[in-house]
């Protein structure tokens, strides 16, 4: 078993300068991974523990901090909603993590409208009937489904700057808060986190059970999944040819 191990990390190490603990493999890398039709640079950490004959366990844990400071970047570039009832735009953001949730706060300006018109694509914005700022304070959580992380908000608390004291304005914090949770959840939803390893170990194809939200530095979004990959026979030499083709090995033999 320990032989397996030692070999599989002679060869990760060919292309990844590895150190060569006695029983861990652990490499560095800084892919982009793509969030909808975006792509963002993270930086991916991968550990492996040989526990069986033919199955290792990986750990992958992928650090957006970079990809964090762009996107916020762009959530407070543009309107955020848009739609014929409502104008919603991000002034401020801010987004941490801790090895339990996903922490987003900040604040919106909510513009509401009458709407006229039947549901449909004729419908026309009318008079604005409501303005205002308000506190955003919210927290998600992350499920693994299909080999991807998808978060979805468990809480969410929006304070207008003004209290509403009429039953009106408050039916109309309510129906700024129902917009701004559906179309961040629909975010969440159309934009889960999928570990993808460098194209050099694609062919590991490794199966995560686990996975979760974890705080790097101080708040810094990080996440995480555990599972194990094949080290069958197949997969060494998949592997072998790889850095033969980098010359990082000579060539088989003819």
């Amino acid at each position: 078993m320990m032989g397996r191990i030692y070999l599989f990390a002679l060869l990760t190490a060919g292309l990844f300068a590895t150190e060569l603990p006695a029983e861990v493999v652990t490499f560095k890398a800084s892919p982009n991974i793509t969030l909808g039709e975006r792509e963002v640079p993270v930086d991916l950490a991968l550990r492996m523990k040989d526990v069986s004959a033919t199955r290792i366990a990986i750990e992958s844990v992928i650090d957006l901090r970079r990809a964090q400071e762009m996107l916020i970047d762009e959530l407070t570039g543009s309107a955020f909603v848009d739609v014929c009832d409502a104008k919603i735009s991000v002034t401020e953001a801010v987004a941490e993590t801790d090895d339990i949730a996903l922490t987003l706060g900040g604040r919106i300006e909510a513009q509401v409208f009458n709407c006229e018109g039947q549901l449909g694509a004729d419908r026309k914005r009318g008079e604005r009937v409501y303005t205002a700022g308000l506190t955003v304070a919210a927290s998600a959580s992350a499920v693994l489904r299909d080999q991807c992380l998808y978060f979805s908000l468990v809480d969410l608390r929006l304070t207008p700057d003004r209290f509403p004291e009429t039953a009106e304005a408050q039916e109309t914090v309510a129906q700024v808060k129902d917009i701004f949770f559906k179309a961040t959840d629909a975010i969440f939803a159309n934009h889960p986190i999928c570990p993808e390893l460098p194209a050099e170990l694609s062919s590991l194809a490794p199966t995560y059970d686990a996975g979760g939200t974890r705080e790097l530095g101080d708040g810094g979004i990080g996440v995480f999944f555990q599972g194990s990959l094949d080290a069958s026979t197949d997969t060494i030499i998949d592997i072998l040819q790889v850095l033969q083709s980098k010359g990082v090995l000579p060539p088989p033999p003819k």
